[in-house]
């Protein structure tokens, strides 16, 4: 979604609202990625954005594109939202039998547009809905992949924190002037050398 776009779905929010939400908390791997402080996403260290589109059974889903309301269309759940002002979030989580998945918005997005996608193996904590939702497919390395396999696909997995992997891309955005960047950043979660929890997140900013 670009600077314009952002604008328009602000205003949108501020005359209409997005859709219904009720207070949670945010957890898990969800957390973890749109808090930013798990994962360095310092410099870029990709030379193109690794994910161009999610998809989540039949739902396709484009980051800064898809609403949250599309995605509780497709598979019910609670809307949830923490937090206030540019650091307000607002998302859907649902906890399946093998993995725990989360969709995210930020005020980036209006609150109302997909930013972030999350998912860890596991029950979640925090606030999240039961329901078999299958785990996203973002054609990158997910859920039970190697060390190895990261390295094959990015050229390097070096671990941070916590141990975390951190990938980020700085590309200018294609708003026809020039001043804004888009930015693409992944983060896995790692258990020994096997992937426990993958996330990926995108905003255009100027």
């Amino acid at each position: 979604m670009r600077c314009g776009a952002v604008l328009i779905a602000l205003l949108a929010a501020c005359v209409a609202g997005p859709a219904q939400a009720e207070p949670g908390k945010l957890g898990g791997m969800g957390a973890n990625l749109f808090g930013n402080s798990y994962f360095h996403f310092g410099e870029p260290n990709l030379q193109k954005f690794p994910v161009t589109a999610i998809s989540v059974g039949k739902l396709r889903i484009q980051l800064q594109r898809t609403k949250l309301s599309d995605i509780q269309r497709a598979f019910g759940g609670t809307i949830y939202e923490e937090g206030g002002g540019m650091g307000a979030a607002r998302w859907l989580c649902y906890q399946g039998p093998q993995a725990s998945t989360w969709f995210m918005a930020n005020m980036l997005g209006g609150g109302e547009f997909v930013m972030m996608v999350a998912t860890q193996a596991g029950a979640a904590s925090g606030s999240c809905d039961s329901a078999n939702v299958p785990v996203p497919q973002m054609g990158i390395p997910s859920l039970g992949a190697s060390v190895n396999d990261l390295k094959a696909t990015f050229g390097s997995a070096s671990m941070g924190a916590h141990s975390a992997v951190s990938y980020r891309v700085d590309k200018p955005a294609k708003d026809g002037l020039g001043t804004a960047n888009d930015a693409q950043y992944i983060g896995y979660m790692m258990r020994g050398s096997s992937v426990v929890g993958v996330g990926v997140g995108e905003t255009t900013a100027q």
